[in-house]
C-alpha cells in the first residue's frame, strides 16, 4: 500500500513538473512575442514620433545628432504659424468633401459589382472578373492623360467632381467585397428568392447587414487613398480654393526663404491626424473584415 502511494506521488510530481515546465515555456514564448511586437511597433512609430517632436522645436534643433532629443522650449506656436501660412481650413474642407463622397461612391458601386460577381450566375462571369482584376496591373500614369482629357471635355476641371468622379469605384474594393460575399451561405439567397426578393432586395436586406465589418475596411482604404492623393488633384485643379491638404503641404516649401521645417512638420502632423483617428476608431472592424474576407 505504501509503495503504491509513493508511486502515485512520483507520478503526480512528474506531471506537476511537466505542467510547470509547459507553462514556463508558454510564458517565455509569450513574453518574447510581445517584446518583438513592442520593438516592431517602435520602429513603425518612430517616423511619427520624430515628426511630432520636430514640430515643437526651433529650426536649429531639428537636424542635430540626437533626433529624438526633446526641445528646450515646446513651441506650440509652430502649429498656429503652419495653419496660418496657407488656407488649410479650405484645404481640409475640400479633402473631407472629396474623401466622404469617394467612400460613399465606392461602397455603393463596389457592393453592387461584387454582388454580381459573387452571387449572380451569368455566362462568362469568371472570365470577366479575371479581366476586371487584371486592370490593376495598369499603372495610373498610363491612364492619367486620357482621364484628364475626359474631365476637361466634361467641363469639370477645377471642381470637386473632377476629383470625385474617377474614384467612385475601385477594382480592389470589388475584389475585397466579392471575397466576403462568397462566404455567405447560399441558402440565405435561396430562401430570399423563394420569398420573392429581387437581387436588389437581397443586397440591401441580407448582404449589406452582414457586411458591416468588410464595409468598414473598404471605407478605411478608400478614405486613406483619397486623403493622401496628391498627383490627380494637382493635375485637375488650378486655384488655391480647390486644393487639398496634400497639395497644401507644398505651400510650406519656399524657395526664396527656405523650408521652415518645424512648421512643415507641424502641418504634416495635423494633416495625418484624421487618418490616425479614423484608423483607431475602425481598427477592430478592419481586423475582422480582413479575416472574414479571406485575405491575409
Amino acid at each position: 500500500m505504501k509503495a503504491t502511494t509513493e508511486a502515485w506521488s512520483d507520478v503526480s510530481s512528474s506531471r506537476s513538473v511537466k505542467v510547470s515546465a509547459g507553462r514556463l515555456k508558454a510564458s517565455t514564448a509569450l513574453i518574447a512575442k510581445h517584446a518583438l511586437l513592442i520593438c516592431l511597433s517602435f520602429i513603425m512609430a518612430f517616423p511619427f514620433l520624430w515628426m511630432f517632436i520636430g514640430s515643437l522645436k526651433l529650426p536649429d534643433e531639428i537636424f542635430t545628432g540626437d533626433i529624438l532629443k526633446l526641445p528646450h522650449s515646446w513651441r506650440w506656436s509652430n502649429y498656429v504659424e503652419a495653419w496660418n501660412s496657407a488656407p488649410f481650413g479650405r484645404f481640409f474642407f475640400n479633402s473631407i468633401i472629396i474623401s466622404a463622397f469617394t467612400v460613399l461612391g465606392q461602397l455603393i458601386t463596389c457592393s453592387m459589382a461584387a454582388y454580381a460577381f459573387a452571387c449572380v450566375d451569368f455566362k462568362g462571369k469568371n472570365v470577366l472578373f479575371i479581366c476586371f482584376v487584371a486592370t490593376t496591373m495598369i499603372p495610373f500614369e498610363s491612364t492619367m492623360i486620357p482621364s484628364y482629357l475626359v474631365i476637361k471635355s466634361l467641363g469639370l476641371v477645377n471642381t470637386h467632381m473632377a476629383m470625385i468622379l474617377p474614384a467612385l469605384t475601385s477594382v480592389f474594393g470589388i475584389f475585397l467585397l466579392r471575397q466576403f460575399y462568397m462566404t455567405i451561405p447560399r441558402d440565405l439567397f435561396d430562401a430570399a428568392k423563394i420569398d420573392g426578393c429581387s437581387h436588389g432586395a437581397i443586397l440591401l436586406r441580407i448582404v449589406a447587414p452582414l457586411s458591416k465589418t468588410i464595409a468598414a475596411t473598404l471605407s478605411l482604404f478608400a478614405f486613406i487613398h483619397s486623403w493622401n492623393n496628391y498627383l490627380w488633384p494637382l493635375l485637375v485643379t488650378n486655384t488655391a480654393q480647390m486644393r487639398t491638404v496634400q497639395i497644401g503641404l507644398r505651400y510650406m516649401i519656399d524657395k526664396e526663404v527656405g523650408t521652415q521645417w518645424p512648421q512643415l512638420l507641424a502641418a504634416s502632423t495635423f494633416v495625418i491626424m484624421p487618418i490616425m483617428l479614423l484608423f483607431l476608431f475602425l481598427q477592430k472592424y478592419f481586423v475582422r473584415g480582413m479575416i472574414n474576407s479571406g485575405l491575409k
